[in-house]
């Protein structure tokens, strides 16, 4: 008698462990909406003046990609990128553009999310980092040095909404 009771507690004890099991899987959840941000800086912005390159979806993003291009063929220019949270900046990036960046033959385009320029960046399953972030995030960019007339520095980010 006594083992029988005990092998129904057991089996009973079993039954309840089951059913308190979770019901729902785990889903991953990727992003959803292809987007980007473009900005273009030119003789009339404003050096030092942030503005904003990108504006996180409701449910957030993630952005894989960032990049700058310069057609000044005689300067360079210091470009900032920060993560803002409301308004505060959390910091990010900084990068001195190449002349001619994305404008002239074998001058390509300049890689803002690379981990040489912005280490520390969380890496996706293949190894390319990325930016999280969650709604209400904007990525806002400014320059260092006055552009000049018939110039343009520009910024683009490949992101994708949650």
């Amino acid at each position: 008698m006594k083992r029988s009771f005990w092998l129904i507690a057991l089996l009973l004890f079993a039954l309840i462990g089951v059913a308190d099991a979770a019901i729902t899987p785990n889903s991953f959840v990727a992003p959803q909406t292809p987007n980007r941000g473009i900005l273009q800086f030119t003789s009339s912005s404003s050096a030092g003046t942030y503005s904003t390159l990108y504006t996180a979806g409701a449910n957030g993003s993630r952005c894989y990609a960032l990049w700058t291009t310069n057609n000044d063929g005689s300067a360079t220019h210091l470009v900032t990128v920060q993560i803002v949270n409301s308004t505060t900046k959390y910091g990010g990036t900084s990068l001195t553009t190449v002349s001619s960046a994305g404008f002239a033959n074998a001058t390509p385009p300049q890689n803002m999310m690379s981990t040489t320029v912005w280490p520390g960046l969380p890496l996706d399953s293949y190894g390319n980092p990325y930016v999280q972030l969650i709604s209400g995030d904007t990525l806002q960019a400014t320059f260092a040095t006055a552009i000049t007339a018939a110039d343009v520095v520009n910024l683009v980010a490949s992101c994708s909404d949650f």
